[in-house]
C-alpha cells in the first residue's frame, strides 16, 4: 500500500476487528470493477410507457428492470452466478462446450458472454455485458444455458469431469452451507392451509436494515424473516400464491443455517425472480443442521408489483437467534436474562426471535 506499518495499523485496526481478512485489489482489477458498479447503476431497462416493451415478468434480470424509465440506452454489465457460495469445476470438454454455446449467444444478441473464472480455475458466474434491453432479452436464454450445464446434460459426460458443485451431495468443497437449489419438478401451491402470517418489523441500521421476527417455534421465526426479506423488496400482500419454489440450506451452526436460508431464497430470486409472500419450513433438522422449505408466492411483475429495496446480500454480522433462556449470537451463545434489555425478555406467546442485517 505503500504506507508505513503504524498508519496501516492506525487504518484498518480503526475501522475493522480482529481476525478479518482483507482482499487487495490492482489498480485494473478495481477499476473494472468501479466501471462495472456504475453501469449497472446507470443502466435503464425499461422504454417510455408510450412503446412497445416486453412484459417485466420475461425480462431476466431484476437489477436492471428496477432502474429509472429512460428513452437512452447504456452500456451495462450482468453477473448471472451459477450458485449461491458456489463455483463449478467443469472438465476441458464441457467448458470447451460451454464457451462456445456463450459466444453463440452473444453473437445472436449483439452483447459479450463470458464464462468467469476465479484464480483456482472454477467458474462463477456468466458475465454479460453491452446494450441494456439487449442484455435483458439474452439473459433469460443464458440462465437456460446454466440449466442445461447444471444438469450435466452435454453429450457423454466424462467420468472424471467434476460436476457443478450444487449438484453434489452435502456442501461443497471449500464452501460451507453450499445447497441444493430449487427442487425438480413443479411444486404446487396447497389448496389450504398455507400460512399466511406477517411476524416481523424493520429496525434502521445506518444505510442497512435489520428485519426482527417472532414466533412460537424456531422454524416460524426462521419463516417469518425470509418474508420479512421479500417485503423490504416489495409488498408481498400484493403478491399472489400462484407458484411454489423450494429450496433446502445446512450449515455448521444455527445462525449459519439462517444465514444459508436466506441466501437460498434470495439466489431463487435472483435467477427467476419469484418472490415468495408465505414461506413455510417443510423440514427442520437441529442436529444435523439442515433445513428444508417452500416459499408461495409470483414472478416479480413492476406492472403490479411495487419497487422497494434491493437487496445484494445477506450478512451475519450482527445475527442473532432467540429462544427460551438462550440468545446465539457471532459471538456465542449466552443466557437470555443477560442480554440487553430489548432481547432480554419474550414476546407472550412467541418465545422465538431472529434478528438478520440484510446489505
Amino acid at each position: 500500500l505503500g504506507l508505513p506499518e503504524e498508519a496501516v495499523e492506525e487504518a484498518f485496526g480503526r475501522h475493522f476487528r480482529d481476525g478479518v481478512e482483507v482482499t487487495l485489489l490492482s489498480a485494473d482489477e478495481l477499476r473494472e470493477a468501479l466501471v462495472e458498479r456504475d453501469s449497472n447503476e446507470e443502466c435503464p431497462c425499461e422504454e417510455q410507457d408510450d412503446s412497445p416493451v416486453a412484459a417485466p415478468q420475461d425480462l431476466g434480470n431484476y437489477e436492471l428492470l428496477r432502474r429509472a424509465k429512460s428513452s437512452t440506452e447504456y452500456d451495462a454489465v450482468v453477473k448471472i452466478p451459477v450458485g449461491r457460495a458456489t463455483v463449478w469445476s467443469l472438465g476441458p470438454e464441457p467448458m470447451e462446450m460451454l464457451q462456445r454455446d456463450l459466444a453463440h449467444l452473444g453473437g445472436r444478441f449483439g452483447i459479450t458472454a463470458e464464462a468467469k473464472l476465479n484464480r483456482d480455475g472454477n467458474m462463477e458466474s456468466v458475465v454479460l455485458s453491452g446494450l441494456s434491453s439487449a442484455i435483458a432479452e439474452a439473459r433469460p436464454e443464458a440462465v437456460q444455458i446454466l440449466k442445461f450445464y447444471r444438469e450435466g446434460q452435454w453429450a457423454g459426460p466424462d467420468p472424471g469431469t467434476a460436476q457443478p458443485a450444487r449438484l453434489a451431495d452435502g456442501p461443497a468443497s471449500g464452501s460451507a452451507g453450499a445447497s441444493a437449489g430449487s427442487a425438480a419438478g413443479p411444486l404446487q401451491v396447497p389448496s389450504e392451509g398455507v400460512p399466511d402470517l406477517r411476524q416481523f418489523q424493520y429496525h434502521d441500521h445506518t444505510a442497512d436494515i435489520i428485519v426482527h421476527s417472532w414466533g412460537k417455534t424456531r422454524a416460524e421465526a426462521f419463516a417469518q424473516v425470509v418474508v420479512g426479506m421479500f417485503n423490504y423488496m416489495t409488498d408481498v400482500d400484493n403478491v399472489d400464491m400462484l407458484n411454489a419454489v423450494e429450496v433446502e440450506a445446512s450449515g455448521h451452526d444455527l445462525l449459519d443455517l439462517l444465514y444459508h436460508l436466506l441466501d437460498e431464497f434470495l439466489f431463487v430470486f435472483g435467477t427467476e425472480m419469484h418472490v415468495s409472500r408465505s414461506v413455510e419450513i417443510v423440514e427442520f433438522d437441529e442436529e444435523k443442521l439442515r433445513i428444508r422449505a417452500r416459499g408461495y408466492g409470483e414472478k416479480m411483475n413492476l406492472k403490479k408489483h411495487e419497487q422497494g429495496t434491493e437487496i445484494k446480500a445477506i450478512t451475519m454480522h450482527m445475527m442473532k437467534i432467540l429462544g427460551p433462556g438462550v440468545m446465539m449470537t457471532e459471538n456465542g451463545t449466552q443466557p437470555r436474562d443477560a442480554a440487553a434489555e430489548e432481547d432480554s425478555h419474550e414476546r407472550d406467546g412467541f418465545p422465538h426471535e431472529a434478528y438478520v442485517l440484510l446489505d
